[in-house]
């Protein structure tokens, strides 16, 4: 008997419950009522075959559990879910009522039985009284069965309904899901759950190189704090794709045992979830994960898991926080955002080197990339699915690149639009002064992981974000160089739009802004905060609530630039409204200023067609006396070109100079050259 599947074992259970149930039917209404339910008969029939010498069902009942007692106390622990039932300690009595509320999910008939045991005909579930007067009769119960009840109520076990009845009339269930586990059916879809296998997860060794040794070690060694009652589990902070799930996942191959991954739920739904989460990971044998997303400042209350007292995990973000037994008997530990090595080794596991001139493309993407491990793992299986349709024989740079943009395009769209980073420096007509720093800049992007490695003790602990400041007036060049330094980059480049970030219900803009930079330092994406002035205002005195908000805004603003780990470019047209404290945390600070007459001179030959029929005099006077932006002289020159297509000639003299003049008009003033 100690060989059993657990189908055979929770059958054995089963027939149990029936022989009991039908042992107190014909106590309650005499032997004869059984012929009213004809369909016990088949039930009834193979369990008295078992006892061929037994004449009464009570005799029969007890005969039956005392073999199930026997057969309990020879199977190994955690063989077999009601064993583990057992050994997270529920008594025989826990299991008997479990059975007694599941015999209705096997057979609805005894839906119908119960109706009859119990006053109420529309009711076929057991109610509380019911379970209370079956556990009361012919069974070893110490304890009456409402107070089981309300014990498996408390772990998560079964439901109980209709709160407002007595409680004799609540009717008692078990969700689903439950009853499937017992069952040692597998974990059904369920919204926000995921059920990760032991075979699915990958061991402490490949994660070796990926994740840092020391962090490694330490998650290894929390079983064994959980064990010794010093903490219930793990906090584990870092970016979404960072690893986080992983190195839990490295604990449950290590403990041989699976992953139950409650997948960042609203809060709302977080009663209901950990309450089933308990009972499903004692009989998966599984580590239940919760992943949390919340906003900064947000703070939830995470209830205890049902039943559960195991080792679990709990994943959250560089924000937000919890309350609840957890946060107390938890240790938090950091997971960094990937280097170089370890881009480099994820890289060669999902591309692989090994075919002709990979090799290269694999080194690139390491280097200039700053992906999580997660986003390099999708983007490298997108990587191969443009490389077989750009026809390619291996994945190339270009298939990289359109699979992180396919990616940047899934998480950022909905936060910001993206713009083409496209041009040369040769396009772009600012001073030899702005010029020199728009290079530095480029230099500081593209070192800004490996100067960390180089920099002295007094720079404390930066981060490889880098924060840049473009001021100067409107058609300047600002745009411009952003874009064109995210395409000296290889990089993607979003443009934040403030409508659709800036909310005027109080705690929405951070919870937007803390989403933008968090999936924007995931994606390794350029930002760019255009006209943001707007957000980066001075602090004012507060004098109304108004203010007391918009000053908790610029806080937090301050707070997560100086955090962030990407490549952030603000344009401003007014340097003097930004806080100071924002631009004390400023790396490069870049001006723009108006061109001059021989700068602007470059941009009239820039921006005109080639066969264009305008005196070039006449463009050197527009470039000494008209002291437009390059902006203008951009727009300009598009008005004249599109008289010009319109005429069908080349552009002339008079479109140019109706151009000219449709710019002055639009700042209210009179074209030198009128």
């Amino acid at each position: 008997m100690t060989v059993l599947s657990p189908q055979t074992h929770i059958q054995r259970w089963i027939q149990q419950a029936i022989i009991h149930l039908a042992s107190y039917l014909s106590a309650v209404g005499g032997t004869d009522v059984l012929q009213d339910y004809g369909f016990l008969q088949g039930y009834l029939g193979p369990i008295q075959q078992q006892f061929p010498d037994i004449e009464t069902l009570p005799e029969l009942d007890l005969a039956f559990q005392r073999a199930i007692a026997t057969q309990e106390s020879l199977l190994p622990a955690d063989s077999l879910p009601l064993r583990r039932l057992e050994q997270a300690g529920l008594s025989i009595s826990h299991l008997q009522i479990l059975m007694l509320v599941g015999l209705v999910e096997i057979d609805a008939r005894f839906g119908t039985l119960y109706s009859v045991l119990h006053p109420f005909p529309d009711e076929h579930r057991p109610t509380l009284g019911l379970i209370n007067d079956l556990i009361g009769f012919n069974t070893a119960a110490t304890e009456p069965g409402w107070r089981l009840v309300q014990d498996l109520q408390q772990r998560g076990w079964i439901d109980l309904h209709y709160s407002d009845k007595p409680r004799a009339a609540q009717a008692v269930s078990i969700p689903a899901p439950v009853w499937d586990a017992l069952n040692d059916e597998p974990l059904r879809a369920l919204p926000h759950l995921q059920w990760l296998p032991h075979s699915d997860l990958v061991s402490a060794q490949d994660l070796a190189g990926l994740l840092p040794d020391d962090l490694l070690q330490r998650l290894l060694r929390m079983p064994e704090l959980c064990q010794r009652q010093l903490s219930r589990g793990v906090i584990l902070r870092g970016m979404q794709g960072s690893g986080r799930l992983r190195g839990v996942g490295a604990i449950a191959r290590d403990t041989n045992t699976h992953l139950l991954h409650l997948q960042k739920p609203d809060p709302k739904a977080l009663p209901q979830l950990c309450r089933l989460a308990g009972p499903l990971a004692i009989l998966h044998r599984a580590i239940p994960v919760i992943e949390l997303d919340l906003a900064p400042g947000e703070v939830v209350d995470l209830p205890n898991l049902a039943g559960y007292d195991g080792f679990c995990a709990v994943l959250l973000g560089r924000e937000g926080s919890f309350t609840g037994p957890l946060s107390e008997t938890c240790l938090t530990l950091t997971v960094p955002a990937p280097k170089q090595p370890a881009r480099h080794q994820q890289w060669v596991q999902v591309v692989d080197p090994g075919l002709n001139g990979t090799r290269a493309v694999v080194e690139v993407a390491s280097r200039h990339y700053h992906l999580t491990l997660g986003a390099i793992q999708r983007a490298g299986h997108l990587a191969h699915a443009y490389a077989a349709l750009n026809g390619h024989d291996h994945v190339e740079a270009g298939d990289i690149q359109a699979a992180c943009r396919s990616l940047n395009q899934q998480t950022l769209d909905n936060l910001a639009s993206r713009m083409e980073p496209t041009g040369s420096w040769e396009s772009l007509i600012v001073s030899d002064r702005t010029r020199a720093e728009l290079q530095t800049l480029l230099l500081r992007c593209r070192h800004r992981e490996t100067l960390l490695d180089h920099l002295a003790p007094g720079f404390g602990s930066p981060t490889r974000g880098l924060r840049a400041l473009f001021s100067g007036a409107s058609g300047t060049g600002k745009t411009l160089a952003a874009r064109i330094l995210a395409a000296e980059l290889g990089l993607d480049l979003y443009r934040v739009e403030l409508s659709s970030i800036v909310s005027k219900y109080i705690g929405e803009t951070e919870r937007n802004l803390s989403r933008l930079f968090a999936r924007a330092e995931e994606q390794d994406v350029v930002l760019l905060l255009d006209e943001g002035d707007s957000l980066l205002t001075a602090r004012t005195d507060v004098r109304s609530a108004n203010d007391r908000y918009a000053n908790l805004e610029t806080n937090y603003l301050l707070q997560r630039l100086e955090q962030y780990e990407g490549i952030i470019l603000i344009t401003t047209n007014a340097p003097n409204r930004v806080d100071s404290a924002f631009q004390r945390r400023i790396d490069v600070a870049i001006e723009f200023g108006f061109p001059d007459a021989s700068q602007r001179q470059r941009l009239w030959q820039l921006h005109l067609p080639e066969a264009h029929g305008v005196n070039p005099s006449f463009v050197r006077q527009a470039a000494l006396r008209c002291q437009l932006t390059g902006g203008q002289i951009r727009n300009a020159a598009l008005h004249a070109t599109v008289l010009a297509v319109e005429a069908e000639t080349p552009v002339c003299q008079d479109f140019l100079l109706a151009g000219i003049q449709r710019e002055y008009t639009k700042i209210g003033a009179a074209s030198p050259l009128a």
